[in-house]
């Protein structure tokens, strides 16, 4: 078992050496040096499959993986863990420590990693609860997000599901569709705005997400209602339009704005 487990041991690290050769444009994306443990393990030469069970861990390029019980296929250049992952370490200088019911890894090409059932945790600068998330290359997208929130702008959203562009750490652009909800930056006074609709555009490059179709925006007491409106994290501001050229509209609490002015 021993001979076996080191033997799978260099299989999974010259599969990864492999890649890295094959694949000189996105080569530093991947790491340089694996070792996979386990309490079990099998491997099939000719079909290049193998299985590990009990304690499965991989370390690879500052990453820890721990699960149950993985699968993958040298020629195919997969790998796949079940049953419960926790994935944790420091990846490229940014924090990681997740948790999923499923994580699959391909190599083949440019590296794609999908996580599912339950995912949360840190992940660099955000920090994520989605059903499913995958990765390729720069582009990320997820299904059924609970929270996706970005620790840096300040800026915590929600929705059906998500697709964006990660550029060094940084989410450069995303759409978000279905039942969309933003929370922005609180204001001086400590409230931050509330934003509903159903679709949100963010860019980087403007500074800005607009978010179109059914719009509210609720914050202390003033409820926005309109056809899109523009939000700008950096300077916690709203541009309201109205649908089809109509006016946009506000709502204020007067109970509450007297309530407020007495404290």
């Amino acid at each position: 078992m021993k001979k076996l487990g080191i033997w799978l041991l260099w299989l999974f690290i010259l599969l990864l050496a492999d890649v890295t050769v094959g694949c000189a444009a996105v080569q530093d994306d991947l790491p340089d040096h694996a070792e996979l443990s386990a309490d079990r393990m099998f491997f099939e030469a000719e079909s290049g499959e193998f299985s590990a069970s009990g304690n499965v861990v991989i370390q690879a390029d500052g990453l820890t993986v721990n699960a149950p019980q993985g699968t993958g296929n040298v020629k195919n250049k997969e790998v796949h863990f079940s049953d419960g992952i926790t994935v944790s370490g420091d990846w490229r200088g940014e924090w990681v420590d997740i948790s999923a019911g499923k994580v699959s890894f391909y190599f083949s090409q440019s590296p794609t990693y999908i996580a599912e059932g339950m995912v949360n945790g840190v992940l660099g600068k955000f920090y994520i609860d989605v059903d499913k998330l995958y990765m390729k290359g720069s582009d990320i997208s997820a299904v059924k997000v609970r929270r996706f929130e970005d620790r840096e702008s300040g800026v915590t959203f929600g929705a059906e599901s998500v697709k964006g562009v990660l550029d060094d750490g940084v989410m450069t652009t995303f759409t978000a569709e279905g039942r969309v909800w933003l929370n922005g930056r609180p204001n001086a006074a400590g409230g931050a705005v509330d934003i509903r609709g159903d679709k949100a555009v963010y860019s980087a490059e403007r500074g800005s997400v607009v978010m179109s179709g059914n719009v509210k925006a609720v914050q202390q007491g003033r409820t926005l209602t309109a056809g899109s409106v523009v939000y700008f994290p950096d300077s916690n501001r709203i541009d309201a339009y109205g649908a089809q050229g109509g006016p946009a509209s506000i709502t204020i609490d007067l109970s509450r704005e007297r309530q407020e002015s007495k404290q």
